[in-house]
């Protein structure tokens, strides 16, 4: 009798204490890390969507509606800031965690493993404590794939449901919805003729198909219709949906800047996450598994690695949708391993080695240095000027609310995050110092080529100020009025403007 109190008591506490745990190391100082820019476009958006009462869908923007509008519900609730941009993503990495506690697939093994793959990952704890789509859009890939491995299993209304809002969650969050689709395609193949009829038989469909997976499939119908339509005040977002993957593919061809050799996602694995390596190799193997679940996820994780490498465009938070894919594939291997003494330790033992490099990534990058520009995570970033700037003028602010209303000019090509950052101030110009400089202002952002130029078109005293403000850009050059502001955190500042001010 006490034996089963004991274990009716540790199931609970050990669920919590994971819920605890994951929650802390996801939220724990998340605004450690600068803002990057795709943060503050993303808050831009639902500054828009206030003014304009919906958010208009944007084929050419690559991003569904659905993080939009849980970002603005997280803002109306507990307002406007960077620790709220990330809050999204962060609940969003804890349920990729805690959804493995809920006996979802019938092998308590597996979920144990992933549980343990995905609380470490680095790529889960970086990418889940930045203001982007990744995290909430592989959730959704996550919940769709748990509903074809639960048929596998169990073919009942919970598999559908599963599958249907994965496949909800993706299409409203990101184009590349199609890619997941496709790699998933051709892991079904893999069953052959004989296993697919199994997989589409006509009988487990009907058995399986509820009343209520009906209900749930109009509501999700009903709710993505809304999403994209605005609510029904953009009636051309729908079909703006399909015009998206023109332009999507287009980019996703050419690059546009974002353009990395086939072998990089390799590269980027091999310094930040070499655990995934392991996987890989087990998932070549797994190709020629006899178990129907780990062929298949081992197909549709190297089909969508070998896609996402053959895509020119790569920005490296897209390695989300790939490392979950081969840690089921581990997991699934380990319990398989599990039956051979030797092997199973063998495996064991290389695991644990691989995570603790983990873990040590995952520490350096998200914790310590959160602004370490060797890790591969930390891409196109902000930098601790850029903060140092902020910190300097919304401070200042803070303590004279009157500077709201003063004149700012950002006068760079390069503008973000300064829409977002600066958006307490009234009276912001995005016009380029190589144009025009406003008279009076309390601070200009401009190019270093013309800052020579601007010394001589201000009028009274400025703080002159060279920082580079992202990661792998030329350096900015910052004018802050001289007697509204000091130079305190910066000590190579020098005072500039006693020419003549010209319009």
């Amino acid at each position: 009798m006490k034996t089963v109190k004991v274990t009716h008591f540790s199931v609970p506490f050990l669920w919590i204490a994971l819920l605890v745990a994951t929650i802390f190391t996801r939220f724990y100082d998340i605004e450690l890390k600068p803002i990057h820019f795709d943060e503050s476009i993303n808050g831009w958006f639902v500054m828009q969507m206030a003014k304009l009462g919906y958010y208009k869908y944007d084929p050419n923007n690559y991003h569904g509606p659905l993080y939009f509008y849980l970002l603005q519900g997280f803002e109306y609730v507990w307002g406007t800031s960077l620790t709220i941009l990330r809050a999204v993503p962060a609940v969003f990495s804890v349920l990729c965690v805690m959804i493995f506690t809920f006996g979802i697939l019938s092998s308590s093994a597996v979920q144990r493993w992933m549980i343990f793959f995905l609380f470490l990952s680095p790529a889960f704890l970086f990418f889940g404590r930045s203001g982007i789509h990744e995290m909430p859009f592989v959730f959704f890939q996550i919940v769709f794939s748990l509903g074809v491995l639960r048929w596998f299993e169990k073919p009942d209304s919970k598999a559908i449901a599963l599958g249907l809002v994965g496949l909800w969650g993706m299409t409203t969050l990101k184009e590349t919805f199609a890619v997941f689709l496709f790699a998933w395609t051709l892991a079904l193949l893999s069953l052959g003729a004989r296993g697919l009829r199994e997989f589409f038989a006509k009988e487990k469909w009907k058995q399986a198909w509820t009343s209520r997976v009906t209900i749930l499939f109009a509501l999700l119908l009903v709710l993505f219709v809304q999403l994209f339509t605005g609510f029904f005040k953009n009636g051309a977002g729908l079909v703006d949906f399909v015009k998206a993957f023109l332009p999507w593919m287009k980019t996703g061809v050419h690059g546009n800047g974002h353009d990395k050799e086939f072998a990089y996602w390799l590269k980027v694995l091999w310094e930040a996450e070499p655990l995934v390596l392991f996987g890989i190799l087990f998932g070549v193997k797994g190709v020629f598994a006899k178990d129907k679940a780990l062929r298949v996820l081992s197909v549709f994780s190297l089909t969508q690695f070998l896609v996402y490498s053959l895509i020119p465009y790569k920005t490296v938070w897209c390695i989300l949708s790939l490392v979950w894919g081969f840690y089921f594939v581990l997991a699934y291997s380990c319990v398989e391993l599990a039956r051979s003494r030797f092997a199973k330790y063998a495996t064991w033992v290389l695991i644990g080695a691989l995570a603790a490099l983990g873990v040590r990534s995952a520490y350096l990058s998200v914790y310590k240095h959160p602004l370490w520009f060797e890790h591969p995570y930390v891409y196109v970033n902000s930098t601790e000027d850029l903060v140092l700037v902020q910190n300097t003028l919304l401070q200042e602010a803070q303590k004279r609310p009157e500077l709201l209303q003063e004149l700012v000019q950002v006068g760079m090509k390069e503008q973000w995050p300064w829409p977002w950052v600066l958006r307490s101030f009234t009276h912001v110009r995005y016009d380029l110092c190589a144009k025009t400089v406003f008279q009076g202002a309390a601070a200009y952002f401009c190019e270093m080529p013309e800052s020579l130029a601007v010394d001589n078109l201000l009028s009274e005293p400025y703080w002159k100020i060279k920082v580079t403000l992202r990661q792998s850009r030329e350096p900015s050059v910052v004018y802050l009025k001289k007697s509204i502001f000091t130079a305190e955190a910066f000590p190579e500042a020098e005072v500039v403007g006693v020419g003549e001010f010209i319009k």
